[in-house]
């Protein structure tokens, strides 16, 4: 009963999907890590809120009308990393899809939408209508997209946990995968997506080449990474040239749904075009300006494999 209470005091407080239980959580996480403090609490974070809370746009993956919800990130980290500083943040105030996520489904809907002559406007739409006997690889287990998909057939996902064997099925087409070895037959998917996911991968280039392999002749590889357009080379945070990890910085903790924090490896730079070329990739970077999705700069890579 009291637990009860407390839940119900605290939601009237600080609503969930609002700003002011995003500055909640900004706190909190500023309480475990103090040296975060003044690149999230500063007057560029207070600025960006105020620009855009009252913002209203379309969310291409629940659908739905929604307003920003702003988190206030670590503006002195994008800045060293030269990442745009809304790309992790502007949630979808109804299925919570940061500004990220929604640039990977346009991208997605685009590309099914090509392909198959349809005209799906959401993710939330093809849920509903089928994937036309397309089949989907995903690696985000957590995201919006993931939610409204998982019950489609041919939608399949999967998540990385060590302490598992590989190829396990964890649930209805969900199965534990290390992206360095798939377990997948060749040419098992149309589509594979990644958000943020290969700068934690520490062989991103057996991963890229594991990715080209489960692919169908013709399929896309759409993902994003944090990823500086300026630079010829990736930013290496961590040595990986041997057995052990060398830290070339202080270690970048990301957050994960499933361990609560992730090793970023690497930013990357347009090395990483090359290298999916040298796989066989045809790849395209669209940086979207979407005012109607509430999208800046938002980045995404298509890397197809040839027919």
């Amino acid at each position: 009963m009291k637990q009860r209470l407390a839940t119900s005091l605290a939601n009237r407080l600080i609503p969930p999907n609002s700003n002011r239980r995003m500055l909640f959580r900004a706190l909190r996480d500023i309480a475990k890590q103090p040296g975060t403090l003044g690149g999230r609490l500063n007057i560029g974070n207070f600025a960006n809120l105020l620009n855009y809370r009252q913002r209203v746009f379309r969310c291409p993956v629940c659908g739905g009308m929604a307003r920003p919800l702003y988190d206030f990130p670590n503006l002195a980290l994008r800045h060293e990393h030269k990442i745009g500083v809304f790309r992790e943040t502007l949630q979808c105030s109804n299925c919570l899809a940061s500004m990220r996520h929604r640039s990977l489904a346009v991208a997605l809907l685009d590309w099914i939408n090509a392909r198959c002559t349809t005209r799906l406007d959401s993710i939330s739409d093809m849920a509903f209508q089928g994937l036309r006997g397309l089949r989907i690889l995903d690696t985000d287990n957590f995201s919006s997209t993931s939610r409204l998909l998982r019950d489609s057939a041919g939608y399949i996902r999967c998540s990385h946990i060590p302490t598992t064997p590989w190829g396990t099925c964890l649930g209805p087409n969900y199965f534990n995968e290390d992206l360095q070895h798939l377990t997948f037959a060749d040419g098992a998917f149309e589509i594979v997506l990644t958000s943020d996911v290969m700068e934690h991968v520490r062989d991103c280039d057996s991963a890229h080449r594991e990715i080209f392999r489960v692919l169908s002749p013709g399929g896309a590889y759409i993902f994003n990474v944090p990823y500086d357009m300026n630079s010829e080379k990736d930013l290496q945070l961590v040595d990986t040239s041997t057995d052990e990890d060398v830290y070339l910085c202080e270690p970048q903790i990301h957050g994960d749904p499933l361990t609560g924090g992730i090793l970023a490896y690497r930013v990357f730079g347009r090395e990483i075009i090359v290298k999916l070329q040298e796989l066989g990739f045809q790849v395209q970077f669209l940086l979207l300006q979407l005012e109607n999705n509430l999208i800046i700069d938002g980045d995404v890579f298509i890397a197809r494999k040839p027919a």
